[in-house]
């Protein structure tokens, strides 16, 4: 489960993106796996987030260098952070 905090100044996609780039630099998500789907991650999130939130925290860490989308087959990590 992840526990993001709707009442933080942090914006929720902001905190999304640092969960995901934890995950990944920690090796839950390593090189090369696929990212859980927009829809995957929004009952992880509980449903506390949108599927727009999740885009953007997607975005973010596509803009990092770490992750990649494939058509039709979902997002995939291409280096850890620290790497790109």
């Amino acid at each position: 489960m992840i526990e993001l905090d709707r009442d933080a100044m942090t914006p929720l996609y902001v905190q999304l993106a640092n969960v995901l780039r934890d995950r990944i630099r920690g090796g839950e998500i390593p090189v090369g796996r696929r990212l859980p789907s927009q829809s995957e991650l929004e009952v992880e999130t509980g449903g506390v987030v949108s599927r727009r939130t999740i885009k953007t925290a997607l975005e973010v860490l596509a803009e990092e260098g770490l992750v990649q989308g494939v058509q039709g087959k979902g997002v995939y990590v291409i280096a850890l952070p620290g790497e790109s």
